[in-house]
């Protein structure tokens, strides 16, 4: 009879110590805000108290740990975001995208745009100009009120942000105002919000620039922030059917160029 091997043994960490550490922030991160005592995190990771303890002041010193005075319970520290945006920072979704954006520009013939959420407004990622002039404010690096942007809405929509708290990003467009009517409602915001989720993809006509319409699409993916692209051109070429087509088109193509772990925001 012949028996299977044995698995083997996971290799042992070369730093003993960095792994302990490792494996107290994984506790901490399951924790969550409520944090732990210095009890509960010895047994959790198996490790005695003595040790915890030491490498807990270590995270602390480096302040991916924290300790309020007032429970004496420990929690992962403010470095801890920092680091996650810093890598979100260096995450080139430009470069990611570019096939993307220079295919539904190409089909188009229109400006197209990529961005995401920053705050109560949308950060412009990126642009892919068509051969044709296209005058429009927008640059890369700059920012415009997510409430009147289709990108904003689109991505409003696909991250299933509702009701009341809808209420700041109309807020934001209040003092922003750069076209007659461009102050957009809660209650208008929450009826454009539920309509491009039922239809896939969002608009707006004018309300960045005059004689300016755009159509957008949302995609996302788990564990990560959603990302928007757009395609921009002058309203006597961006009628209400043409927008419909470019929203059609605009999931059909990012259906299947989108970069791996990005999906269209599901309809309903």
């Amino acid at each position: 009879m012949t028996t299977s091997p044995p698995h083997p043994e996971p290799a042992a960490s070369p730093v003993g110590s960095v792994d302990k550490a490792l494996a107290l922030l994984e506790v901490l991160a399951e924790a969550g805000p409520e944090g732990l005592a210095l009890r509960e995190i010895a047994e959790a990771s198996g490790l005695n108290k003595a040790s915890v303890h030491r490498l807990l002041r270590a995270l602390m010193h480096r302040r991916f740990a924290e300790q309020l005075p007032d429970d004496q319970r420990y929690r992962l520290g403010g470095a801890v975001p920092e680091l996650a945006r810093r890598l979100e920072g260096t995450e080139n979704l430009a470069l990611l995208f570019a096939p993307a954006l220079a295919a539904v520009s190409q089909r188009t013939q229109e400006l197209v745009h990529l961005g995401r959420l920053d705050g109560t407004g949308v950060l412009y990622l990126d642009k892919v100009e068509p051969e044709r002039t296209v005058r429009v404010w927008s640059r890369v690096g700059k920012r415009a009120p997510a409430a009147r942007t289709a990108m904003g809405r689109a991505l409003l929509a696909a991250d299933g942000v509702r009701g009341a708290a809808l209420a700041a990003y109309a807020r934001a467009t209040v003092g922003e105002v750069v076209e007659p009517g461009a102050v957009v409602t809660a209650d208008r915001l929450e009826r454009v919000v539920e309509e491009t989720a039922r239809r896939g993809w969002s608009t707006e006509v004018e309300e960045n620039e005059a004689g300016i319409a755009c159509v957008g699409i949302a995609l996302t993916r788990p564990g990560g922030r959603s990302v928007a692209v757009s395609v921009t051109g002058p309203i006597e070429r961006m009628d209400e059917d043409r927008r419909a087509e470019v929203g059609e088109l605009l999931r059909a193509e990012l259906g299947h160029l989108a970069p791996a772990g990005f999906s269209l925001a599901p309809l309903p």
